[in-house]
């Protein structure tokens, strides 16, 4: 069990880090899109990145479902499991592992939907933008989905191993709360 949790830690602390790095670069961008408008209505001149708020916003999906992930780790995602705060011990430990069991098998459920949608999106590329010569497909962005979907079933998948281990043996630190 302490190997899956160590393996939990570090998905998190890569999670952690791409968004602390996606964040920064959105943050950035918005910046300078603001400042070159004002530049522009100041000298009548149209500046800003012209694909830089299509790129916002599909990068907020990209932080959402790490974020997601990262709560999901954290046991902060919204509450599912309602009844488990009136048990104690074991059966709050077995309730939790239900819970997380049935978060991961809609993940995966929706990861499969999410993947044959962006198999159909490749198959008809449509670019979402142009930027310095390279033209980006749109299902590059799209992406998020089964990424997101993966990440969260594999980090519910991870809580009900340790829930159901916690509820097994009694040893309920590694139970949700």
């Amino acid at each position: 069990m302490r190997s899956l949790r160590k393996a939990e830690r570090a998905l998190v602390t890569a999670e952690r880090a791409a968004l602390t790095a996606l964040l920064a670069f959105m943050v950035t961008l918005a910046f300078l899109q603001v400042v070159l408008r004002q530049v522009g209505l100041r000298t009548g001149v149209n500046l800003s990145v012209l694909w830089g708020d299509t790129l916002l916003r599909h990068l907020v999906m990209w932080v959402g479902f790490l974020g997601a992930g990262v709560a999901a780790a954290a046991d902060k995602q919204f509450a599912m499991d309602a009844a488990a705060h009136a048990m104690a011990g074991r059966a709050k430990a077995a309730a939790a592992a239900l819970c997380q069991a049935f978060a991961a098998v809609v993940s995966a459920c929706l990861l499969r939907a999410s993947w044959a949608y962006l198999q159909q999106q490749r198959e008809h590329a449509g670019i979402l933008f142009s930027a310095f010569g390279v033209h980006v497909p749109a299902w590059w962005f799209e992406a998020v989905a089964p990424f997101g979907f993966a990440l969260l079933a594999a980090h519910y998948a991870l809580k009900t191993v340790l829930s159901g281990h916690a509820a097994a043996t009694g040893r309920l630190e590694g139970a949700a709360p």
